[in-house]
């Protein structure tokens, strides 16, 4: 599933925005919504076990975790440059591919929105 996200994310950076780096910004960009739905779950986890949540520098070093892994395995391992050789596709559809990866994008950042005042909630009822 990554690598088709990757590969569509691309594409984007590549033909609609004309980015300069379209790999650093794509590992960037990849890596901040994995870490918003990341940070979302343990949230939630933590406040209902101990009534707490994650503070900032907790949640700043989960980013750069997870920056530093995606960094590691697709610039360093190359992986980047083989999956835009492969051109990955659900199902072997480009429009499904194109909905996924949009979906993806509005689910994960969706949890930027909708975590705090599900956590608010949680710690004010216990």
């Amino acid at each position: 599933m990554m690598k088709v996200i990757y590969y569509y994310s691309f594409l984007f950076y590549t033909k609609i925005l004309s980015d300069d780096e379209p790999h650093a910004t794509v590992i960037f960009t990849l890596s901040f919504t994995l870490a918003i739905s990341i940070i979302g779950i343990i949230n939630i986890i933590l406040a209902y076990l101990i009534d707490n949540d994650l503070n900032i520098y907790e949640m700043i070093g989960i980013f750069i975790t997870i920056l530093g892994i995606n960094y590691w395995v697709f610039i360093r391992k190359g992986r980047a440059k083989e999956i835009i050789k492969e051109k990955p596709r659900f199902f072997n559809n480009h429009k499904i591919s194109i909905l996924v990866t949009i979906l993806y994008f509005i689910i994960t950042n969706s949890f930027l929105f909708w975590t705090p005042i599900y956590i608010r909630h949680i710690l004010e009822i216990k």
